[in-house]
């Protein structure tokens, strides 16, 4: 694991910096992109070091990572006595759509979760953490956790300066009942699209609900993204969610996505009243024994292990042998707003550095996550479900296959999304009509 550098970075090397770096910031972005967003006159100055005086933060972020953010913070406040962190949290499903408001607010938080980095950055929503990446290494994290991270002048992520730090991983397969399973005949869990078609066959000549899914909040995008994944690419879905220029989703091939999610849900392979059952219900109810497959992500290993004994995660099945693609993205992409209290974003950065350390790599695991970062690998219970994640997780990052989800696309393109795929579950759009109506949305809250 990396040793942090205590390094101390004058307050004439952070305003060379910003003003180096807001001349390339577009006209009235509010400062934009590569500045440093701590304000006028008000940068602080970079260290490493927090010494002994009070310090009390903020943290934002979704209500479903309370239990982990609260483990953060705890085994933080040990490490660093003298800073006390509250939290704020909204529901999942509105926090991205509310980050904005809070983030411009005149009392933000501390510390906070960006959904939609590149547009919250690029509107001056965020501080440059770039003197702070130089002063703790940063910079040396692995590339692909650092285009997670960073921010061009124009608000297209995977480069420029870095205005995030993630707690952990996410990473996305199938749930799967093995105890059903074995009573269908099935082997294993399925590694290619056509074997799972033939196993969500199986199990509705049975009976049994093939995929169970939430669709009262979105379930089913999870799905459609395991076939867009596949149909579309990684380059492809990354370059539309870091929103660079041109960039598209309503594509013949992912049309050929939806085509296929659609003769699902015709096919009954879906619980039939999956647009009124919620993701808690769905998981539930998936823990009890009803349905075949979960299609999630490792934020539910620990509630489904808790239920549950006989089932294991699998991979999203690919398109075609070899293919290993699956969503990957932060747990919690952290930034320091730029309205943030300017004497307080030192020690919010030190909580973001601590997100890298030992002891947080392994809060993130025990709790079902993939660890931030780079180092030993931390311990899991041999059999465990959470050794199934965190075996897969590995092989995706192995297989360079993460990729962004659609949901982070803009802070608002969820609702959209969420419309969409409930009207195809309703039959009340065809496949033809879900990815133009999402582009549309999208072009439309990027004003092109």
């Amino acid at each position: 694991m990396r040793t942090s550098r205590i390094t101390r970075l004058g307050l004439g090397g952070v305003l060379a910096g910003v003003l180096a770096l807001t001349a390339c910031a577009p006209t009235g972005s509010g400062g934009g992109t590569g500045s440093s967003g701590a304000g006028d006159g008000d940068a602080p100055e970079v260290s490493t070091e927090l010494g002994d005086e009070p310090v009390e933060l903020v943290l934002y972020d979704g209500a479903g990572l309370k239990t982990i953010d609260d483990a953060l913070i705890a085994a933080f406040q040990d490490k660093f006595p003298n800073v006390t962190i509250t939290t704020r949290f909204d529901p999942d499903n509105v926090q991205a759509q509310n980050a904005p408001r809070v983030l411009s607010s005149e009392d933000p938080p501390d510390l906070a979760r960006i959904n939609s980095l590149g547009s919250t950055a690029h509107n001056g929503l965020l501080t440059n953490l770039d003197p702070w990446a130089e002063a703790y290494g940063w910079t040396d994290l692995p590339s692909g956790q650092l285009a997670m991270y960073t921010v061009d002048e124009d608000g297209v992520r995977g480069t420029g300066s870095q205005f995030s730090l993630a707690s952990g991983f996410v990473t996305t397969g199938l749930y799967v009942n093995t105890d059903l399973m074995a009573q269908l005949g099935i082997d294993a869990p399925p590694t290619t699209v056509a074997e799972w078609e033939e196993q969500l066959a199986t199990a509705k000549a049975a009976g049994v609900t093939g995929i169970m899914a939430g669709n009262a909040t979105g379930g089913g995008l999870t799905t459609l993204q395991f076939l867009l994944n596949g149909r579309v690419g990684a380059d492809a879905i990354n370059q539309w969610v870091y929103n660079a220029p041109d960039a598209t989703i309503a594509t013949p091939e992912g049309d050929e996505a939806v085509a296929t999610l659609d003769e699902w849900i015709r096919a009954g392979y879906f619980n039939d009243d999956a647009n009124g059952t919620d993701a808690a219900g769905a998981l539930a109810r998936f823990a009890s024994g009803d349905g075949l497959f979960f299609a999630s992500g490792n934020w539910d290993a620990s509630g489904i292990a808790g239920q549950m004994d006989d089932v294991t995660f699998a991979a999203p099945p690919a398109l075609t042998e070899g293919q290993f693609l699956a969503m990957s993205d932060p747990v919690s992409n952290f930034g320091i707003p730029a309205k943030a209290k300017a004497e307080n974003k030192n020690a919010a950065a030190a909580f973001l550095n601590f997100l890298l350390s030992d002891e947080a790599r392994q809060i993130l695991v025990d709790n079902g996550f993939a660890p931030s970062g780079e180092g030993a690998a931390p311990t899991t219970e041999p059999g465990s479900l959470n050794e199934a994640v965190q075996a897969s997780f590995v092989a995706l990052v192995e297989a360079d296959g993460q990729v962004q989800f659609i949901q982070n696309a803009t802070p608002g393109i969820t609702q959209t999304q969420n419309q969409e795929i409930q009207n195809l579950f309703g039959g009340k759009s065809s496949p033809t009509d879900v990815l133009p109506a999402i582009q549309k949305a999208y072009e439309e809250e990027l004003g092109r």
